[in-house]
């Protein structure tokens, strides 16, 4: 997600390069505005993500965070507010959005690669455009709340090895070839990009043997095409191989399915 932003921060060092003149700071409210939008879209998907994941997964529910985006909703109209109105309450802005941003690092888990830099802005010096630095806290916060939902959204446990896919059904399905059996996952199919399914070993009825088979990916899990199987009880071992952040990640998973 970092690379998403990057144009924004190299536009900041570009920008704050300029003389501080009506024109430039014309110029460089602008390109704020065009970023906060660029920025709102990936914090509106990781926001998303997370709402998604909490409804079909109760348990993974963040009330913190949950709180935490409805002040983030009141924070950005306040902020949207005085930039329409021109009302100088630019230090009752920075100190809500600093309450803000306090909160995110204990809902990331102080996971450095989801905290954006320099988030405390306390210090900043406010001599200058009010309109250019309500933008500028605009972007802050959205970026540093984007982060805060993707944490929240994610998968989790799989660096721990303590999370495991689901494999919801199999349904078998005679073809001219042979036998097609079709694997559904409901968290599996929630991993769009990036996704690998790997078989490990099928046992049938207790023991492990070899079985030819091609592996064929589908929209939600995958499926395995096979000349025939025999009638008995059957376990399917595998792993749904992922990467995200540069990272590889391997979820284990297994299914039992019989054959009359």
């Amino acid at each position: 997600m970092k690379k998403q932003f990057l144009l924004y921060f190299l536009g900041i060092i570009v920008f704050v390069s300029c003389k501080n003149t009506q024109d430039e700071m014309t110029e460089l409210n602008s390109f704020l505005q065009t970023n906060y939008e660029f920025n709102t879209r990936a914090f509106n998907q990781y926001r998303g993500d997370y709402y998604q994941r909490i409804e079909e997964q109760p348990s993974r529910k963040n009330e913190n965070l949950n709180q935490l985006d409805l002040k983030y909703e009141l924070l950005i109209k306040d902020i949207d507010k005085a930039i329409s109105s021109k009302e100088d309450n630019l230090e009752k802005i920075i100190a809500d959005y600093q309450t803000i941003v306090n909160e995110i690092p204990e809902i990331v888990n102080h996971r450095k690669d989801y905290l954006p830099n320099n988030l405390d802005i306390t210090k900043l010096n406010t001599s200058g455009s009010k309109e250019f630095y309500l933008n500028f806290i605009k972007n802050r916060l959205t970026i540093a709340m984007a982060y805060a939902f993707e944490y929240a959204g994610r998968i989790t446990g799989v660096a721990d090895g303590l999370y495991t896919v689901e494999v919801d059904s199999i349904t078998t399905k005679r073809t001219e070839n042979g036998i097609k059996l079709t694997l559904a996952s409901k968290h599996g199919q929630s991993i769009k990009e990036n996704r690998h399914i790997i078989i490990n070993s099928i046992e049938f009825n207790g023991h492990e043997k070899n079985f030819d088979f091609n592996l064929k990916h589908n929209y939600s899990f995958a499926d395995i095409e096979l000349d025939s199987l025999q009638n008995g009880n059957y376990k399917i071992n595998g792993i749904l191989r992922f990467y995200h952040r540069e990272r590889k990640f391997d979820i284990p998973f297994e299914k039992e399915f019989k054959v009359e």
